[in-house]
């Protein structure tokens, strides 16, 4: 083969692999984690995950002084409407789309008390911005849109001290949702 064909097919494979490398790759390595993470339970539920300890792995280098809950999220059956109360420890919540790119992320420190002086996530995830909400939703409820229609959202709550977790996780951990309106 001449170094000009060899050349010419450089040059066509070049523009493939990168788009491989940079767009397929990602997409591909996310959906495997994403189905890992769900464990063929579906998507658009919120799944507690027990304290993390040397085995867990579910979550990149996760934290045991956080309790985590992931939510494989899937737009195409509609928007997504993520919830949870607020303990007055540290909890966020973070969305990734499915190139793993963050696309959100809220702590309690962003949040108000409502009248009663409790703060909750109170959130729709939706594909389009303009889609319309159902009257069910509050008036305060946050719109966030999804840069991608597949996806992971991910709570991240604080254990402050050993002794608060089964109540961390009765209390808060068990009540974090995410279901299709």
């Amino acid at each position: 083969m001449s170094w000009r064909a060899s050349l010419l097919w450089f040059l066509l494979l070049v523009p493939v692999f990168n788009t491989l490398t940079v767009l397929l790759l990602p997409q591909a390595v996310n959906a495997l984690v994403m189905h890992r993470i769900s464990s063929g339970r579906g998507s658009n539920t919120a799944l507690p995950a027990p304290r993390a300890d040397a085995t867990a792995r579910t979550v990149v280098r996760p934290s045991p002084d956080l309790l985590y809950t992931a939510c494989v999220f899937d737009l195409r059956e509609g928007p997504l409407h993520i919830t949870a109360p607020v303990p007055s420890g540290y909890l966020s919540v973070s969305g990734f789309a499915a190139d793993t790119s963050n696309f959100f992320a809220l702590n309690d420190s962003q949040l108000l008390p409502d009248a009663l002086g409790q703060k909750h996530i109170d959130l729709v995830l939706v594909a389009d911005p303009a889609t319309p909400l159902p009257a069910t939703v509050s008036a305060t409820t946050r719109r966030i849109v999804a840069p991608s229609r597949r996806g992971l959202v991910l709570f991240r709550l604080l254990i402050s001290d050993d002794a608060t977790l089964p109540a961390l996780q009765q209390q808060f951990q068990s009540r974090q949702r995410c279901e299709t309106l």
